[in-house]
């Protein structure tokens, strides 16, 4: 199994049914996972705004965690307006955002970016989420996961974010 897949899992055993997203290049594992999980729905937005906004109308209708899914970069920043509004409002969100391989992040050399459309969405959310983090390794992931959706689901609800990096999102996990 994979980041990807036990995220989806994960997600299933929470009871969540529909997931919100648009398409990119760096969250096509992530999509890839949730395609083969029946229980899931997946509705495909005209943009990632809209993708954040979905998630966030699901959640206050459903009474369940919102998720969406981005890819990186301005597909993520794209997002910010639905997150903002579910800290401002208390509705359970969890982002799920794409993001280059580790090993191609700039990581804190001073330079712009390094890899594709690199942007540092954990310090961009940090003010308008209750969580927002980037798994450096897979052996870390199943512990950020359940962390992110108790931390959005617990006392004053709010918006969570995982920026997911490409490798990550392939690499080998054990379930548990």
């Amino acid at each position: 199994m994979n980041c990807s897949e036990y995220l989806a899992d994960f997600l299933v055993k929470q009871g969540v049914t529909d997931v919100f997203g648009y398409a990119g290049g760096y969250i096509v594992p992530f999509m890839d996972a949730l395609n083969d999980r029946k229980e899931i729905r997946v509705h495909v937005c005209y943009h990632e705004q809209g993708c954040a906004f979905a998630a966030n109308g699901y959640a206050r209708t459903s009474g369940k965690i919102g998720v969406y899914f981005t890819t990186s970069g301005p597909g993520a920043v794209n997002a910010l307006g639905g997150l903002a509004d579910a800290w401002f409002d208390g509705i359970p969100l969890m982002g799920i955002c794409g993001n280059i391989p580790t090993a191609e992040q700039k990581g804190y050399s001073g330079i712009r970016q390094n890899g594709f459309q690199e942007m540092d969405i954990v310090s961009m959310t940090r003010t308008i989420t209750k969580y927002s983090v980037t798994p450096n390794r897979a052996s870390e992931f199943p512990e950020i996961v359940s962390r992110a959706y108790n931390i959005a689901m617990t006392g004053r609800k709010g918006g969570v974010v995982i920026d997911f990096p490409f490798d990550i999102q392939k690499a080998g996990i054990n379930s548990r």
